[in-house]
């Protein structure tokens, strides 16, 4: 399988997950029940987990294609025009019928984050590319019968990257699954692998749960693997995740052991957390052979 090569080359990833407009407003308190607080609103901005994963593997110099929707109207085009900037194929985003419906992201003083989606009317199902278009990794941050179908067609063509799917799913199979550890129960917490394996079946390597200031743990049949966060100056939270899987799979495409895949996730991580943006800075390019 050509998905880990030994040093580093531009490789084609294609991924499926949402473009976003994030509405971002900066609170002068933490969200809780019953709180009456003041909000500084900022100007609309690129985000959404295709976006944010996207922007990142196009600066490290990969060859990205998204597939995704978004709103047939100028801010749409706007969004598309960004990530054609950054050299992200966007030929098969498809376009709605309606406005691009806004996200609001509400950043408490420390820079953590509560996201509110706008409704769609989406379509059933989204763009997805072929069964057998040559790749080299598919990462999903989506979900459908028919994305499980696509990943399962995909297992012995290239490396397979998902975010963990909703409650209830019953078959998502793919090499490598992360989540979040707020974003996970008691039950899945308690023993992450055979959460994985019960998703993803024997084509699962590597469980990866994230969990903010506390680092990120790869939990597989040869055992448990932890890094620690990064330290850094949070700005914005936003896109952080997102950032950290494709720091993941960026060091997985380049034949990196799972511990150090994980440490450049965690170090473009702390590099998307120091910027004011929901996509990370460009900067983040400079870490491309990290």
């Amino acid at each position: 399988m050509n998905s880990f090569l030994e040093s580093f080359v531009m490789v084609k990833i294609q991924i499926v997950a949402r473009i976003n407009f994030d509405i971002v407003v900066r609170l002068d308190g933490p969200v809780s029940n019953g709180a009456q607080l003041k909000g500084r609103f900022q100007p609309g901005r690129l985000g959404g987990g295709g976006a944010n994963t996207g922007v990142a593997l196009c600066l490290a110099g990969h060859d990205v294609s998204l597939f995704a929707e978004v709103g047939g109207d100028p801010t749409g085009d706007d969004m598309l025009s960004q990530l054609a900037g950054f050299g992200a194929d966007t030929s098969r985003v498809r376009r709605l019928d309606e406005p691009s419906p806004p996200v609001m992201v509400l950043l408490d003083p420390d820079g953590e984050r509560t996201i509110i989606r706008g409704t769609a009317q989406a379509s059933d199902a989204p763009p997805l590319p072929d069964a057998d278009e040559p790749a080299d990794a598919l990462y999903i941050k989506t979900y459908g019968t028919a994305v499980a179908g696509l990943m399962r067609a995909r297992l012995d063509r290239c490396l397979v990257v998902s975010h963990a799917p909703p409650p209830g799913t019953g078959d998502w199979p793919a090499h490598v699954l992360v989540n979040s550890a707020a974003h996970m129960s008691e039950r899945e917490l308690a023993d992450p692998l055979a959460y994985a394996q019960g998703l993803a079946g024997d084509a699962l390597r590597w469980m990866v749960v994230t969990d903010g200031a506390r680092g990120a743990t790869a939990y597989g049949p040869t055992g448990v693997v932890n890094v620690s966060a990064v330290p850094a100056d949070v700005v914005d939270s936003t896109g952080a995740g997102d950032v950290f899987i494709a720091g993941l799979i960026h060091g997985l495409l380049g034949g990196r052991p799972i511990q150090d895949a994980l440490s450049v996730g965690a170090l473009w991580a702390s590099k998307a957390v120091g910027s004011p943006t929901s996509i990370p800075p460009r900067a983040l390019g400079n870490l491309a052979g990290s």
